[in-house]
């Protein structure tokens, strides 16, 4: 498992850095969704992970392969936001967390609470009376390309 800890900062298009060329999530309640899911399973680096995809092509995203990495960004924000104690992501192992603390280069930037990285993601999705329904905002909706 600590193999896959290697990494000391972000990656260019890290999700969990307040960037410009970070990768940005439609809606804040995807982003809570990431964050969740992150906090408890750790969250693998998009350039050293394995795109899941079912039997008809489609992908079900990214997920940690044998060689995956943790993604630096999210390993930060955790440990900023717990205060360096341990979360289920990383198995609750306090060694694990100390020994990140000390690896990570704090100079990278990074979000600083799980609270600060979905305030950074786009409003809720309105809603309108018709469907009940978030409506999205796709560009091209309706029309041809």
């Amino acid at each position: 498992m600590t193999d896959q800890f290697k990494l000391r900062k972000p990656c260019k298009n890290c999700p969990f850095q307040p960037t410009p060329d970070a990768i940005t999530f439609s809606c804040k309640e995807r982003a809570e969704e990431i964050a969740k899911s992150a906090y408890r399973n750790g969250f693998p680096c998009h350039l050293s992970a394995t795109n899941d995809e079912d039997d008809n092509g489609e992908s079900g995203g990214y997920v940690f392969g044998p060689k995956t990495q943790h993604c630096a960004g999210a390993v930060m924000m955790f440990i900023k936001d717990s205060g360096g104690d341990p979360w289920p992501g990383i198995g609750n192992d306090d060694d694990l967390a100390t020994r990140l603390e000390k690896q990570m280069d704090w100079t990278a930037p990074h979000f600083e609470s799980e609270e600060d990285f979905i305030a950074a993601s786009p409003k809720p999705r309105p809603v309108t009376k018709r469907t009940k329904r978030p409506i999205s905002r796709s560009t091209n909706q309706g029309k041809r390309p």
